[in-house]
């Protein structure tokens, strides 16, 4: 009885025991690895850029309803026109609903000149509705709800497409003849505009101002010192001011920084910036001035640049670095990094077995390191290998399972 009872309690500690190896095999992995990827970084300064340039403030003393024609963030012409007025709420929306029966109506006919499938070029549709619905959940995601209704139409607008593409929708023909019937009803409508504001310059149209546009300007650059930017406050924005006008010549991009660092740069050298602006992720700019403050350690880096968009109009300030150098390559985690018989490289997951290749680095930081792109052989890091991270009594060739 009691010889039973002992071997069950060794049954039940095998099962036990067998059970908890498993487990354990099934979570801990003996190796840990990540892929290789091709990577650009950049090597430069970093610094915080503060805007500089001409902007004209768009008044209005005009009573009624503003109908803008030129959309926040576009580019307008001298004489153009900013805004209608109109002499109700009711008389604006009208004007909205015919523009954007005319836009559906011109979207439908264009899709109806799809005459058969190779007409259109299913990879440039398909990445139209990509981007449509990234551009939609962006402007979600951040807030920006003025252009979602656009953005959500846009999106529509590429499903059609690629249905008409696909032979899949038939409807449009109805589609087409319903709206000009709603287009012909809202022209009976169609209100009189009451007024005009008219552009005085050109440029780019911004309907918010941030109370700096008289006290950051382009008009004498010497006076832009460390002591100056660091005692300006924005002033509140004048009564019937409904918003501005950005040039688009040239503009500056103004950096406080130590005079230690300034003194690597030279008035009239042409460089690069890397911000975060989406439509500019980098800009072509010249060294204008650097203003040496007489009291402080300080100076200011004035960078000239001519390109202009939407965003960098309606932009005041933001992170961005000078570009010294960039170094292109394969991206992997510096933990993979190892020597063996004074040769660098890392290893990688060949199926069951890992190889030692060795590597060039080209750039590295405490996180990871860029090794050139080899195809000398076979014995070289390629794009996507499965790089071992971490791993213990690691050789080549040796077995895994």
């Amino acid at each position: 009885m009691k010889g039973s009872s002992v071997l069950r309690f060794l049954l039940v500690a095998l099962v036990a025991v067998f059970i908890v190896h498993q487990s354990v095999s099934a979570v801990y992995k003996p190796i840990k690895t990540e892929s290789a990827v091709y990577y650009t970084a950049t090597d430069g300064f970093k610094i915080t850029g503060l805007i500089i340039r001409n902007e004209t403030a768009v008044k209005s003393d005009t009573s009624g309803v503003m109908h803008f024609v030129t959309e926040d963030g576009s580019r307008v012409a001298k004489g153009g026109t900013i805004a209608n007025i109109y002499a109700s709420e009711s008389a604006s929306i009208t004007v909205t609903q015919i523009k954007q029966v005319k836009n559906k109506i011109s979207d439908i006919e264009d899709i109806l000149s799809y005459n058969d499938i190779e007409a259109a070029n299913l990879d440039v549709i398909n990445s139209r509705v990509k981007d449509s619905l990234n551009e939609l959940m962006l402007s979600v995601a951040t807030g920006n709800y003025s252009h979602t209704s656009a953005r959500s139409y846009e999106l529509l607008s590429a499903i059609n497409r690629k249905q008409a593409a696909l032979g899949t929708a038939n409807d449009f023909e109805a589609q087409l003849e319903s709206l000009n019937s709603k287009l012909s009803e809202l022209s009976k409508n169609l209100p009189t505009a009451q007024g005009q504001i008219i552009a005085e310059s050109s440029g780019y149209f911004v309907s918010k101002t941030d109370g700096y546009e008289n006290l950051l300007t382009t008009n004498d650059l010497s006076s832009l010192t460390p002591e100056y930017l660091s005692s300006i406050a924005p002033k509140e924005t004048e009564s019937g001011v409904i918003g501005k006008i950005v040039s688009d010549y040239e503009w500056y991009i103004a950096a406080d920084v130590e005079i230690s660092d300034s003194l690597k740069y030279k008035e009239g050298e042409q460089l690069r910036l890397a911000t975060s602006v989406k439509s500019s992720p980098v800009l072509s700019a010249t060294v204008k001035k650097i203003n040496i403050s007489e009291s402080s350690g300080r100076a200011v880096i004035l960078f000239a640049c001519s390109e202009m968009n939407n965003e960098l109009a309606s932009m005041r300030s933001g992170p961005m670095t000078v570009i010294k150098a960039e170094y292109s390559g394969l991206k992997v985690s510096r933990k993979a990094l190892r020597v063996v018989d004074s040769v660098r490289g890392v290893y990688v997951v060949n199926g069951m077995q890992i190889s030692f290749v060795p590597v060039n680095i080209v750039y590295s930081t405490d996180e990871y390191i860029i090794c050139e792109k080899q195809t000398d052989n076979d014995n070289v890091l390629k794009l996507y290998d499965s790089v071992v991270v971490k791993g213990k009594n690691l050789y080549d060739g040796k077995i895994i399972s």
